[in-house]
């Protein structure tokens, strides 16, 4: 276990116990969600947080010659946070079984 005097600086504090990660038809759209269980340092117990992957493209910005963009456009895939309702439970299964009962509720039938 982490020393508690090593994040007493910090307002909170978690382990990224077990992540899941799913493909779901949401809204007509094949999504891939990946959902973590947290395990909450300071109370013990466990939250889920979700994110979505997205694609996306992105002009970076330098290097510029003449005003112009020295490089063309890259795609890249992010995760990007995901709205889910909160969980809590003493286990980490227990909360991802939670943010997994939530997400079945978006899903396509």
């Amino acid at each position: 276990m982490i020393d508690p005097a090593s994040y007493k600086a910090c307002s909170e504090a978690y382990i990224v116990e077990k992540t899941v990660e799913v493909v779901a038809k949401i809204g007509g759209e094949m999504q891939t969600i990946r959902i973590e269980a947290l395990h909450d340092l300071r109370d013990g117990y466990y939250s889920t947080r979700a994110y979505r992957q997205e694609h996306v493209t992105l002009q970076p910005t330098y290097p510029r010659t003449g005003g112009k963009y020295d490089r063309s456009p890259e795609e890249f895939r992010v995760w990007v946070r995901y709205d889910l309702p909160w969980t809590h439970h003493d286990e980490a299964e227990g909360a991802l079984s939670q943010a997994l009962r939530f997400l079945g509720e978006r899903c396509d039938k």
